[in-house]
């Protein structure tokens, strides 16, 4: 409530206090839970109780395990804090631990806690205010994982009608940052709108952890291009040319494949000094082009999510279930494509920005060429090819005689 107090600590019963579902550690996990169960914002029953103890459990469980051989021996050694309707605030964790505890030893556990004197309903707001100072504004938000930082900040912006300025000091993020944050997480919630699964926060996580990284370079990108800071030397369509880039890159992102630790997926907007498909108009359209005609239509085909799962409604225990194995078949069928058209971008954004020498080139041209094998039906096969080998004969012959111009002289 704005000011410094001091309270005393209660040992409480377990059995009198719940779980907060808002809980950061837990965010993604609980609203993807909330979505695929349509469960009522307001509701909290031994299910949910359960249910929010096993995820608590399972997002970390190496340090649960150590952490409970800890209570075991030495008991709780920090208290939490419990609103006065018995919501835990802070020590969500720990009261899950003592829980387990008391099953496994079969011996009586409490909670030590301040209460707050107010009830979580009839003031979230200020203790919201409260818990995110306690633990995301110090040295504890270690401990959240990277996506829980932008679910939060748009709880406390969109639900609890905080302002951006404010949440940068409660959160403990520099000035403006939490403007950010709420525009990536917007970027993030488009993006599961893209793949068709609105609200699943845990598709914005892959077997490496997060796509996290992803999103804040294209948001970056798009952003400078919005700007003009971009220096894009090209007349693009402001409104149409940033939207097909955004879908493209969304696209990139759910095949996951190219978040390596290179991060070469960079090349298509977010590298400067025009080392990317965007900043040549060329190689921009020809990548824009090929994607829209080989992988938008394998994306129609898979259809809905909903018409995934109706198609085989005993195969997938949970909607994020069907969700990951939509996308793992997705996946294998624009694998090769998709690789295939930012490879060929790749290299022609290579030629363009990299200045060698002209026998570098021809020598370059000639070891290409020597590859190809004549004999090959698919040389013959592809109407594309008979053009292409004209043009490299008109090259070639321009140039020969350059240097037949040259012993004539």
């Amino acid at each position: 409530m704005g000011e410094t107090q001091s309270f005393d600590v209660y040992r409480i019963d377990l059995d009198h206090l719940i779980y907060n579902r808002h809980n950061g550690r837990i965010e993604a996990e609980m609203l993807t839970w909330e979505q695929e169960n349509a469960a009522p914002i307001g509701t909290y029953d031994d299910e949910l109780h359960e249910k929010i103890g096993t995820f608590l459990w399972d997002s970390n469980k190496g340090r649960n395990k150590a952490t409970l051989t800890d209570l075991t021996s030495k008991g709780q050694q920090k208290p939490g804090i419990v609103s006065l309707d018995g919501v835990i605030i802070d020590g969500n964790r720990r009261a899950m631990l003592l829980r387990k505890l008391e099953g496994e030893s079969k011996s009586k556990q409490y909670f030590d806690a301040i209460i707050l004197p107010h009830a979580y309903a009839d003031n979230q707001a200020e203790i919201v205010r409260l818990e995110t100072q306690y633990q995301l504004g110090e040295d504890a938000k270690v401990e959240y994982g990277p996506l829980q930082k932008y679910l939060h900040a748009r709880r406390l912006h969109d639900d609890l009608n905080i302002s951006a300025e404010e949440i940068d000091t409660l959160m403990g993020e520099s000035r403006g940052n939490t403007k950010k944050l709420l525009e990536i997480m917007q970027l993030m919630d488009d993006y599961l709108e893209h793949i068709g699964c609105p609200k699943l926060y845990l598709m914005l996580k892959d077997s490496d952890g997060t796509k996290e990284g992803m999103f804040v370079d294209l948001h970056a990108d798009l952003k400078r291009i919005e700007v003009g800071k971009a220096k894009i030397p090209w007349a693009f369509d402001p409104d149409i040319d940033p939207l097909q880039l955004r879908l493209i890159q969304f696209d990139y992102i759910r095949l996951g494949d190219f978040a390596d630790a290179k991060k070469v997926y960079r090349e298509i907007s977010h590298q400067g000094k025009d080392r990317n498909f965007f900043a040549s108009k060329d190689i921009w359209e020809q990548f824009r082009d090929s994607h829209s005609a080989e992988i938008d239509p394998i994306t129609m085909e898979m259809g809905t999510l909903e018409a995934y799962i109706a198609a085989d409604p005993d195969a997938f225990a949970t909607k994020i279930d069907a969700a990951r194995a939509r996308d793992k078949s997705w996946s294998a069928k624009v694998n090769a494509p998709m690789k295939r058209n930012f490879g060929q971008s790749s290299y022609k954004l290579n030629l363009a920005t990299e200045v060698l020498k002209p026998g570098e080139y021809l020598k370059r041209a000639k070891d290409q060429l020597d590859k190809i094998d004549l004999d090959s039906e698919g040389l013959l096969s592809a109407a594309e090819n008979e053009a292409l080998a004209v043009e490299i004969g008109r090259i070639a012959f321009n140039i020969k005689k350059r240097f037949d111009r040259r012993v004539s002289k």
